[in-house]
């Protein structure tokens, strides 16, 4: 826990200082290599070498955390995709994985999506509050501050906005700063009597109430095999659009349907999933400032041999981002364990990882100017990892190694347990 009494903190001695694409920060010579990190009313301050920093600030005026050239800091986890409220334990899909069942044949055997629906509209406001909150507590546990979070586990009136109001509850009971996006286009539930388009426009009647009462910045659809289509897709983005909503598209996951092509049309902010988009497309979203929000995860628990392709991205010039998809089959909080999965499933380099998980986030959030990075001014959302280096990130997968965690230049976790509120 900060001192109030002090001016603010010195994080020092970073074996690594991560910073990411910084545009403000300014070395002093050429070669310096920065280690230590200066904050002040819940901003960065100061970037530089500790010998340096520890001569303009003095120690008695600041908290200073010796990180004895033992730990990484780096920006704090901005988990860009999360459908964080949800009720009811599939577990037991497992078991149909393992037997070579696919997702769309699980989903048919009453697994899947609606299954989830189900228990979610059986769920009180109560109950996804106190799990959401859980969720939460362990997500900050391994160093995500800022995520992403969408419905679309309700699939009629009543239970979308429930979501959403949970979303907007938890999110002011939580350090975790949560960015809603209404996802009642996840796909149609086998009980809405009517078709596609008819459910399109059930969810779209839905939209002046949510932005009304600003329960979500972004719309969202799953334009997809078994999903909606393109020209389905199209219109209810484009009517969201006339409400103001900002656009993100859970695209291509199964086929490639031109999802992620027409993310770049729409201009989204962000296409996500993408393992079967093609070179055409990820030129189109670099032409057109889409982020490729890509989630392997998914695939591993899914047991599929295909992940998105992030070389073509990269050679493309399109920003990445890397999220952890958690949802009720993607059982993965941990952010850390999704840059491993980055690196071994679809050959990141450990800091690309990084910097997806980070900056990338951020940008598919419209707030990289703000989080994601290590820059002078930017909010001191920070993680100090025990960890010597980033290399070390995916090489030590499944260990929690986050230490310290700041939001707002609060520390929020320390020795890796929350601080009470």
């Amino acid at each position: 826990m900060q001192n109030a009494e002090k001016e603010g903190i010195i994080i020092s001695n970073a074996s690594e200082l991560f910073l990411g694409p910084v545009t403000k920060y300014e070395p002093i010579y050429s070669k310096e290599v920065p280690d230590t990190i200066v904050i002040k009313n819940g901003l960065i301050e100061a970037i530089g070498e500790t010998s340096n920093i520890l001569s303009n600030y003095s120690k008695f005026d600041h908290e200073v955390i010796d990180c004895k050239k033992k730990q990484i800091v780096c920006p704090s986890f901005v988990d860009s995709h999360t459908h964080l409220v949800f009720a009811g334990d599939r577990s037991h899909e497992l078991r149909m994985k393992i037997q070579g069942k696919s997702y769309l044949e699980i989903a048919q055997g009453g697994g899947g999506i609606m299954f989830s629906v189900n228990k979610t509209r059986e769920a009180s406001k109560s109950e996804l509050e106190n799990s959401a909150l859980q969720r939460l507590d362990e997500m900050l546990l391994h160093g995500t501050t800022t995520i992403e979070a969408k419905s679309g586990y309700g699939l009629d009136a009543k239970t979308e906005i429930k979501i959403l109001e949970v979303i907007q509850e938890v999110n002011e009971k939580h350090p975790i700063d949560i960015i809603p996006t209404f996802l009642g286009c996840h796909m149609k539930p086998v009980d809405f009597l009517g078709n596609q388009w008819e459910y399109i426009e059930s969810m779209t009647q839905l939209l002046p109430q949510i932005k009304g009462r600003q329960l979500a910045e972004y719309v969202d659809i799953w334009t997809d095999k078994g999903a909606f289509s393109v020209e389905e897709s199209q219109q209810f983005l484009e009517d969201a659009k006339s409400f103001g909503f900002k656009s993100r598209v859970h695209a291509d996951e199964l086929e490639n349907v031109g999802a992620a092509l027409m993310a770049a049309e729409l201009g989204a902010v962000s296409a996500d999933h993408l393992l079967y988009a093609e070179a055409v497309s990820a030129s189109a979203m670099a032409q057109a400032n889409v982020v490729a929000n890509l989630l392997p995860a998914t695939p591993f628990v899914l047991m599929l041999k295909k992940y998105a392709n992030y070389q073509m991205f990269k050679d493309a010039g399109v920003e990445v981002a890397l999220s952890s998809d958690f949802n009720p089959n993607c059982y993965i909080l941990n952010m850390q364990l999704v840059i491993g999965l980055g690196c071994f499933m679809m050959k990141m380099l450990p800091e690309e990882a990084l910097k997806a998980a980070t900056f990338g986030g951020a940008k598919a959030l419209n707030r990289e100017n703000e989080i994601g990075t290590l820059d002078i001014g930017n909010k001191a959302d920070i993680l100090i990892l025990d960890l010597s280096s980033v290399s070390s990130i995916p090489y030590r997968l499944g260990i929690n190694h986050a230490n310290t965690v700041f939001k707002d230049g609060k520390i929020v976790v320390k020795d890796g347990k929350k601080i009470a509120n």
